[in-house]
């Protein structure tokens, strides 16, 4: 026989274990929400590839200059994981006849801008020299130029901007 206290007792304590148990699986689920979020926007990133540079078109083959040190600029898009931002960049373009080489217009010694001086490349920072093939002629540099890759498509050519390790002998892309 169950008393009416027993009754009475029974019945609250099963409301409150349901709505603890509602209360935990909201808990839970706000809990799942959030971790997904921040998980998508602060770690992912850090997971993604690098993703390589688009290539870039530097304008029909026939408008550069043969047999002479052509710059241009390129735009480059960098994925700092929150966001995208565009920086442009310099390259040097040597073309002699179908043959085509394209440098980075970054020095391999500190990073200082490259600039040309009476048919060479120059480094005003630190005294660096390279031939139009990008040798090293004179100054700290520990490499020479550092070339690019390039094609020609459709009669344009288009290069992929890298970036490379400075200070260093060999030649290693940053990722």
């Amino acid at each position: 026989m169950v008393t009416p206290s027993e009754t009475e007792n029974s019945e609250p304590i099963e409301r409150r274990s349901f709505l603890g148990v509602v209360s935990g699986l909201i808990g839970a689920g706000i809990s799942a929400v959030l971790g997904v979020t921040i998980g998508r926007f602060a770690i992912a990133p850090a997971f993604s590839s690098s993703g390589e540079q688009p290539w870039t078109d530097l304008g029909p083959l026939e408008e550069i200059a043969e047999g002479k040190l052509v710059k241009k600029n390129v735009v480059v898009t960098q994925d700092a994981g929150w966001g995208k931002f565009q920086t442009q960049r310099s390259v040097w373009i040597v073309r002699k006849g179908e043959n085509v080489t394209i440098f980075s217009g970054v020095c391999p010694h500190l990073g200082c801008a490259v600039n040309i001086k009476a048919d060479k490349f120059i480094c005003a920072c630190h005294g660096s020299e390279w031939d139009e093939g990008g040798k090293t002629l004179a100054g700290p540099s520990p490499r020479g130029l550092d070339s690019l890759e390039h094609k020609v498509e459709e009669n344009k050519l288009k290069v992929r901007y890298q970036d490379f390790k400075q200070g260093i002998s060999s030649k290693e892309v940053l990722s």
